[in-house]
C-alpha cells in the first residue's frame, strides 16, 4: 500500500515537472516567434541572471526547475535552446545571433549572487557547461551555423578548390574546429532524446548537402588526374597541352603523398590484382560456402590481417585479431551463419579496435593502434568490415565520433592521426558509399606511382 502511494506520488511530481518545462519551451517559442533575436537573447539572459521575468508563472516554474534534481536541469537548459534553434531555421537572418544566444551561458557564469535561487541557477549553469549535453549543443550549432574561420576551413574542401593540407593548418587549431567537415559524424551528434524535428531535419540535410559536395570535389580532382595522365601518354605535356587543363587540388587535408596513398588504397589494386571492394565482395560471396561460424571467423581473420605490416615488431596485431575472434560466441562455432552473427562479429571487432576511450585502462588503445600500424593500415581494416557488412557501417561512425569527441579540445599537432583517419573515412566512404565514378579512378591510377 504505501509501495503504491510512494510511485502514485512519484508519478504525480513527474507530471508537475514536465508541465513547468513545458511552460518555459511555450514561452521561449512565443518570444522566437514575436520577437527580434537581439529581443529575445536579453530576455532569455535576464531569465536565466535572474531567475524570474514580468511572467510570474515562468518565475514560479523555474524556481522548481532550480531547486529540482540537477540531471533533469541539464536537459532541460539543453531544451531551452534546441526550442529556439528550432523556432529559428525558417529564419535564416536569425541563425547569425547563435554564438550571441550561446554565450548567454558565459554572461549568466559570470554574474555572483547571495540570492539563494539566483545563486543555485548560476551554478547549475556552470555545472552544465562541464557536461556533454553543453558539448553537444555547441557541436549542433557550428553545424547550423559555423563561425567565420570553422566555415573557411569548409569551404575550402566542400565549395572550392583551394587546397586544406593539413600542414597548413595552424598546430594549435583545435580538432572540435574540424569535427563539422565530416558528414559521416553528423548522425552522432543529432539531439534524438529532445524535442527538435525541425533541427534534426535540417542537420540530416545539411550531412546529404555536405557530403554530396565532398563527392563533387573527390570526382573532379579524380578526373583532373585521370585527364593528366591522358596528355602524358599521348606525350602532349611537353608542347604544354597539360596547361589548358584546370587544376582541381586535393580537396581533403592529407598531403599530396598520403592523399595518393589513400586513393591507392581505396581504389586501386592492392590484394591479388583485386581492389579493396572486389576483394571483399569475393568474401562476401564465399560465405555460402562456407559451413560455420567458426569458418567465417577463421577466414575472416586471414581477410583483416592480410598485407597488414606493423611498424614495431614487437605488435602481434595479427595474433591479438586472431584471440579476439576466437572469444566471439565460442558457443555459436559449429551452428551455421547468417547475418546476424556477421553483424555482431563486426561490433565486437569494432569494440575490440576502437574500446571507449573514457575508460582510464582504454583511453589510449585506438591511438597505439595507429601508432603500431598506421593511419592507412589502421582504416582499411575497418573499411574492410563495413564492406563485408554495410550494416555495420553506423556502428563505426559511432565508434570514430567517440573518439573525435574525446580529443576535441586537444589541438592538430597533440592528435595529428586523428583528422588523418577522419579524413580516410571520409575518402573511403565517399567511394564506396556514394556516387563516385569508380571505373575514372581506377583508369587515374593505373600505373600512377
Amino acid at each position: 500500500m504505501i509501495r503504491d502511494i510512494d510511485s502514485s506520488a512519484r508519478q504525480t511530481i513527474g507530471q508537475q515537472q514536465v508541465q513547468q518545462h513545458q511552460l518555459i519551451y511555450q514561452y521561449l517559442r512565443q518570444g522566437a516567434s514575436s520577437q527580434t533575436p537581439p529581443e529575445l537573447i536579453q530576455k532569455f539572459q535576464h531569465l536565466l541572471q535572474q531567475g524570474k521575468n514580468d511572467d510570474t508563472q515562468v518565475t514560479k516554474a523555474l524556481e522548481k526547475i532550480i531547486f529540482a534534481e540537477e540531471s533533469q536541469f541539464h536537459m532541460f537548459l539543453s531544451q531551452c535552446f534546441y526550442t529556439i534553434l528550432d523556432s529559428w531555421l525558417h529564419q535564416s537572418e536569425s541563425l547569425v545571433y547563435l554564438d550571441q544566444l550561446l554565450n548567454t551561458l558565459d554572461v549568466v557564469c559570470k554574474a555572483s549572487s547571495y540570492d539563494r535561487c539566483r545563486k543555485q541557477l548560476i551554478q547549475l549553469i556552470k555545472n552544465y557547461k562541464q557536461t556533454e549535453f553543453y558539448q553537444q549543443l555547441k557541436l549542433i550549432i557550428a553545424l547550423i551555423h559555423p563561425s567565420e574561420v570553422i566555415a573557411k576551413k569548409l569551404d575550402n574542401s566542400l565549395v572550392t578548390n583551394e587546397s586544406a593540407d593539413i600542414s597548413n593548418s595552424l598546430p594549435t587549431s583545435l580538432i572540435d574546429a574540424y569535427l563539422i567537415r565530416y558528414p559521416y559524424l553528423y548522425q552522432c551528434f543529432l539531439p534524438q532524446d529532445f524535442e527538435a524535428q525541425k533541427l534534426i531535419e535540417a542537420i540530416q540535410q545539411l550531412q546529404s548537402d555536405r557530403q554530396k559536395n565532398f563527392e563533387i570535389l573527390l570526382s573532379r580532382h579524380i578526373i583532373y588526374r585521370f585527364r593528366l595522365k591522358q596528355f602524358a601518354q599521348m606525350r602532349m605535356m611537353a608542347t604544354g597541352a597539360g596547361k589548358m587543363i584546370m587544376k582541381v587540388a586535393n580537396p581533403s587535408l592529407l598531403s599530396a603523398k598520403a592523399f595518393q596513398i589513400a586513393l591507392q588504397q581505396y581504389v586501386g589494386k592492392i590484394e591479388q590484382n583485386n581492389t579493396l571492394l572486389e576483394r571483399s565482395q569475393r568474401f562476401v560471396a564465399e560465405n555460402k560456402y562456407r559451413q560455420t561460424y567458426q569458418v567465417f571467423k577463421q577466414d575472416l581473420h586471414r581477410l583483416l590481417a592480410s598485407n597488414i605490416k606493423p611498424r614495431n615488431n614487437t605488435y602481434q596485431f595479427s595474433s591479438l585479431l586472431e584471440q579476439k575472434l576466437v572469444d566471439i560466441f565460442p558457443q555459436a562455432n559449429d551452428k551455421p551463419l547468417n547475418q546476424t552473427q556477421i553483424l555482431q562479429t563486426c561490433r565486437q571487432l569494432f569494440s575490440f579496435l576502437i574500446p571507449d576511450p573514457r575508460l582510464n585502462e582504454q583511453r589510449d588503445q585506438f591511438a597505439e593502434l595507429v601508432a603500431n600500424l598506421g593511419t592507412a593500415q589502421t582504416m582499411m581494416v575497418l573499411i574492410k568490415m563495413t564492406l563485408i557488412c554495410p550494416e555495420s557501417k553506423a556502428d563505426l561512425e559511432k565508434k570514430i565520433c567517440m573518439i573525435a569527441t574525446h580529443y576535441q579540445h586537444q589541438t592538430i599537432r597533440q592528435v595529428p592521426w586523428l583528422i588523418k583517419s577522419l579524413e580516410h573515412l571520409l575518402i573511403a566512404f565517399s567511394i564506396y558509399f556514394g556516387n563516385i565514378d569508380v571505373s575514372i579512378a581506377k583508369s587515374a591510377l593505373s600505373n600512377e606511382q
